[in-house]
């Protein structure tokens, strides 16, 4: 992906974060910080993505690609950007790739890394659906995140 590409992504999730929300938002984040260390705000962060994700069930999937369609459709009506999935059979796991969600940066937090809890929290709750709900101790979780695009990979 080139720089302006990427400085593209980062521009859309930015904008597309309504405006009467960006502020009640960013106090949540300031004041979770301020209440909570790192690791138990991201577990606080997780169980809210898990919740978003059982408020957006998807349908069994018989393929990969009619996964990445139902979880784009979800993500659509709630304008969360869109995903991408693939396959890593060398690494046993599903690398998961989450453009244009939306970004809110807050003092110390310029990325808005928060998000990164939250989707390991979606897709994590998605994907072991998926299974029937035992995921056999899979998880995703965050290999890389900036603004406009987050990639996590789904494995044991």
């Amino acid at each position: 992906m080139t720089q302006t590409d990427q400085s593209a992504l980062a521009y859309l999730a930015r904008r597309d974060v309504s405006v009467q929300w960006r502020d009640f938002l960013r106090a949540l984040l300031e004041t979770l910080d301020a209440q909570m260390d790192r690791s138990a705000r991201d577990t606080l962060l997780r169980t809210v993505g898990e919740r978003f994700a059982a408020m957006m069930p998807l349908a069994p999937s018989p393929t990969l690609a009619a996964l990445e369609v139902r979880m784009n459709e979800a993500l659509a009506a709630a304008a969360w950007g869109q995903v991408l999935l693939e396959l890593d059979e060398r690494a046993h796991s599903l690398r998961v790739v989450h453009s244009a969600a939306p970004c809110i940066s807050s003092p110390g937090d310029e990325d808005g890394a928060w998000l990164g809890p939250v989707l390991e929290g979606l897709y994590s709750s998605w994907l072991s659906e998926q299974q029937g709900g035992d995921s056999g101790g899979a998880t995703a979780r965050l290999v890389t995140l900036e603004p406009g695009l987050a990639t996590l990979r789904y494995g044991a």
